[in-house]
């Protein structure tokens, strides 16, 4: 454990200079080490922040720093995101934030317990578990707006839009699978969106499990107001391999299965994969950690993307919208 004015990396400097704004108070006294490390394969976690544990007298780490990444700071709205971890946090759904800066993007939690892990994707498989994250999802959705509008495919655009400048290097078939992006678009703007406050990214990574059978969400980054069949559709398509596993995760949803809810979750679930596979390219050309998988991630998003468009009977789904 360092104390403040021990930082030897950028990273523990923008730490410190954190802890000082947020805790004036205790700077005297803080210790904080590193917390959880990046990898991009097999889970996506901890490459877009950097984090820390905390000590407020230097022994007991119990508060846990969170620093956004800049390498995204284009993606994310940092206002609405510290406003949404608030807001979740109220709800009894999320760690207590303690302060928070979103210029900076700081944002300092009280950090979770002993015996709290990162949720896998076996760990949530089962019906019982699975039912009780869309219980919370739909907490959530029923609250307040967040007031920022998104759908996964403004937000292809939104990067689409900085890939030349990266130089990012992609495949062969991109420009047929965003002319898919573009169908599904205008296929489901056609069918209407009831946009409701979301956590907007359900991978396993972003959800804590408590040693007693408690559950928390994290990382509000891609917090909005959001089509909730989005954030549906991309949990049915990391949890399960087969449809018919997924088609119960929907009645979970909505008490009932409709071919057309169940068509908006698969479309969304392939402009998921295109979405994140283009993210980690981003980040592949961006960021400082060289030594993380991001193009293995990136290269996993597009074959489960284009697996999901070239299946036959894929088109039906726009159909029955």
């Amino acid at each position: 454990m360092k104390r403040i004015g021990q930082a030897e990396t950028a990273d523990e400097l923008r730490a410190e200079r954190a802890l000082a704004g947020l805790l004036p108070a205790d700077a005297g006294r803080l210790g904080y080490e590193a917390a959880a490390f990046p990898v991009a394969s097999p889970s996506y976690q901890a490459v877009e922040s950097t984090s820390f544990h905390v000590a407020r007298d230097g022994t007991e780490m119990s508060l846990f720093l969170r620093l956004g990444a800049a390498e995204v700071a284009e993606l994310v709205d940092r206002d609405v995101a510290v406003a949404a971890a608030r807001h979740v946090a109220g709800l009894g759904l999320a760690p207590a934030v303690i302060g928070a800066d979103a210029a900076s993007g700081s944002l300092l939690l009280a950090r979770l317990g002993a015996g709290w892990k990162v949720a896998k994707i076996d760990d949530l498989i089962a019906q019982e578990r699975a039912a009780r994250l869309v219980a919370m999802q739909k907490t959530i959705a029923a609250s307040a707006p967040f007031g920022r509008r998104w759908s996964v495919f403004e937000g292809i655009s939104a990067i689409w839009s900085l890939l030349p400048a990266a130089g990012v290097p992609l495949p062969g078939d991109i420009d047929w699978m965003r002319g898919w992006m573009s169908k599904m678009a205008e296929a489901i703007d056609a069918a209407g969106v009831d946009r409701r406050p979301a956590h907007g990214d359900p991978h396993s990574s972003n959800l804590m499990l408590g040693p007693h059978g408690e559950m928390a969400l994290v990382d509000l980054d891609m917090a909005g107001d959001i089509d909730p069949y989005y954030q549906l559709g991309a949990q049915m398509n990391e949890l399960y391999q087969f449809e018919s596993q997924m088609k119960p995760l929907l009645e979970m949803h909505d008490g009932r299965f409709t071919d057309a809810a169940f068509s908006r979750c698969r479309l969304y679930a392939a402009a998921d994969d295109f979405y994140w596979a283009l993210r980690s390219l981003l980040l592949a050309c961006r960021s400082p950690l060289q030594g993380v998988e991001f193009l293995k991630y990136a290269a996993w998003r597009f074959l489960r993307c284009r697996m999901l468009l070239g299946r036959p009977g894929f088109e039906e789904f726009l159909r029955t919208l």
